[in-house]
């Protein structure tokens, strides 16, 4: 079974009643910047407003010198005539890699160099750089290769594209290895001594950051439209909205909210967005999984002309197509994750780590089912997808307590490839070491968490009654947005709520759409995924939160979006 979530209602910190916050701030706000660190109207200040001037400088980056100076050569002498050049720009297919290869894309075809997008297929290909790709850019004719998103630890097809006289830039944020390929240059915030201030830019913000200091070398200001590309990877990749990320993401939701994109605004109107106010959760959890459908369900090059695209016509046609392709994989998504959940709920114990594989399980949706696996069960956990007779891909996701790459490397020798992060990494693998790579991974697993408490916890900032969820403390809340990694949005709960009114919403009636009071004031709440779990006679609730705001005709509406729910006095914080 899975285990139920506990409850952890942040402590305040030490000394709150000593703060130096200032005096006009709602105290649920006090609570939540104190349990964030920020306690003074300084260090409020400074997290607002960071002393350093936003955008860090490009140049401040190691390699950047030496890439603007190649692509700037490209781009006289394919303006003279002595040599059309070619520029191939390698992303990954997902959004981070599809907006940062959009990116360069604009911004080379602004200075007429010949600028070829590649996205690698997923099954065939993988992630990263592939020799498939030099060969393709080599055959065009290409002069140099840019990389988004990848690129880092590519040795051999760097060395094959040196071969073929194809000058490589590399774009990339993942951790390098101690020895990087012969590429004539690496932009990469992570390498040894590198003194870029700020080193959690993703894939799309590097891609800025190198169109940045093109446009700033040819005395050109950069278009404020890449500001809403960069905006889009910045979220959808999950780094941290701190200094310049949240100064990207800040730019570039204002620039989401009045794209002249045809495919955006084609995509705006499909999923319910158009005149909407666009934020981080907008980019998340609908925009996002539609550019990422075409990678997972058809061809990732889709979400890219989507979003470059300047005809009306082409963009309704490449909307839709995403929006079917993001229906289907939902719908795949959950019939996998049913299939992997029923199998774990016949076993008297969940293994230490969750190995699942099945027909229902594609390499597009691998990642996915994954992910909700450890999330629901709070065990590291891989999918396994059939790409052949003998092969599995296989998509893994972690718990923060467990380091999903380091384990993989000490099983390296069962695996044809293998690499990844922490909390998200693949591989693949022959069908004869399937066997002894689940044994060894729940040895290691077992080991690793003999000593870890690793029932799911919901870790909630402040417990409030609905009566101070006013509209003051709605726009306190805008002002430390934009939420996210680092600033996750704010937690809140509230005990003993009566439950006023229920109604069975969705297509299969799945959602719960309830209104409930503290005897003083009423909202709203809305409850995914759990109408099968609800016992008609529950009159009370404790409810876990967050807040939703939406604007409808000049009007502000407050509702509660459920992170959790119990019945009230069932369980402590």
């Amino acid at each position: 079974m899975k285990p139920m979530k506990q409850w952890k209602l942040k402590d305040p910190p030490s000394g709150e009643t000593r703060h130096t916050l200032p005096e006009n701030l709602s105290p649920v706000i006090v609570r939540l910047l104190l349990t964030r660190g920020i306690d003074s109207a300084e260090k409020l200040r400074l997290f607002l407003n960071p002393p350093h001037r936003l955008p860090h400088c490009p140049m401040r980056l190691d390699g950047m010198e030496a890439a603007l100076q190649l692509l700037n050569q490209a781009i006289a002498s394919s303006a003279n005539g002595s040599a059309r050049e070619l520029a191939g720009i390698v992303g990954d297919f997902d959004v981070d890699g599809i907006t940062g290869t959009a990116i360069l894309t604009e911004a080379l075809a602004d200075f007429g160099l010949d600028a070829v997008p590649y996205l690698p297929d997923r099954v065939a290909e993988g992630h990263g750089l592939s020799e498939e790709a030099v060969r393709h850019f080599s055959a065009l004719g290409a002069s140099l290769i840019l990389t988004v998103d990848c690129g880092a630890s590519s040795h051999s097809e760097v060395k094959l594209a040196n071969s073929l006289g194809i000058k490589v830039i590399v774009t990339d944020h993942h951790v390098p290895p101690a020895d990087p390929p012969a590429a004539y240059a690496i932009i990469n915030p992570g390498t040894p001594g590198n003194q870029y201030p700020f080193p959690q830019l993703c894939g799309a913000g590097l891609a800025l950051k190198l169109a940045q200091g093109l446009y700033r070398l040819r005395g050109m200001p950069a278009p404020s439209a890449l500001l809403e590309l960069a905006a889009l990877g910045t979220i959808a990749d999950m780094v941290p909205l701190v200094d310049e990320n949240r100064f990207l993401v800040t730019q570039g939701l204002a620039e989401l909210s009045r794209t002249k994109r045809p495919g955006l605004k084609a995509m705006y109107r499909l999923a319910g967005l158009e005149n909407k106010p666009i934020n981080t959760e907008t980019v998340a959890f609908q925009i996002a999984p539609r550019l990422n459908a075409a990678g997972r369900m058809g061809q990732a090059g889709d979400s890219l002309q989507l979003l470059v695209t300047r005809d009306e016509s082409e963009a309704e046609i490449l909307a839709r197509r995403l929006e079917s392709q993001n229906q289907e994989r939902r719908e795949l998504t959950a019939a996998a994750f049913e299939a992997a959940a029923g199998k774990l709920d016949l076993q008297e114990q969940i293994p230490p780590f969750i190995f699942i594989d099945g027909p229902e399980i594609t390499p597009g949706v691998a990642g996915l089912v994954a992910g909700r696996l450890s999330r629901e069960y709070q065990r590291p956990a891989v999918a396994l997808a059939s790409v052949g007779e003998d092969i599995f891909v296989g998509s893994g996701r972690s718990i923060p307590t467990f380091n999903l790459v380091n384990a993989f490397n000490e099983c390296g020798d069962l695996f044809l490839r293998h690499g990844g992060h922490s909390q998200a990494a693949g591989f693949s693998v022959r069908r004869e070491n399937v066997p002894a790579l689940q044994a060894r991974l729940c040895g290691i697993a077992a080991t690793h968490l003999a000593h870890t408490d690793t029932a799911p916890a919901l870790e909630i900032d402040a417990e409030v009654g609905l009566s101070e969820l006013t509209p003051k403390l709605l726009s306190e809340l805008e002002l430390i947005e934009p939420f996210g990694v680092a600033n996750p949005r704010p937690i809140f709960m509230s005990r003993g709520l009566k439950v006023e009114e229920l109604y069975r919403i969705g297509k299969a009636g799945q959602y719960l759409k309830l209104v409930v009071s503290d005897g003083r004031k009423r909202f709203p709440v809305l409850i995914f995924n759990r109408a099968a779990e609800w016992d008609q006679g529950t009159e009370r609730i404790d409810l876990a939160f967050t807040l939703s705001v939406d604007t409808w005709q000049g009007k502000t509406r407050c509702s509660l979006v459920a992170e959790d729910y119990r019945v009230a006095g069932a369980g402590g914080s």
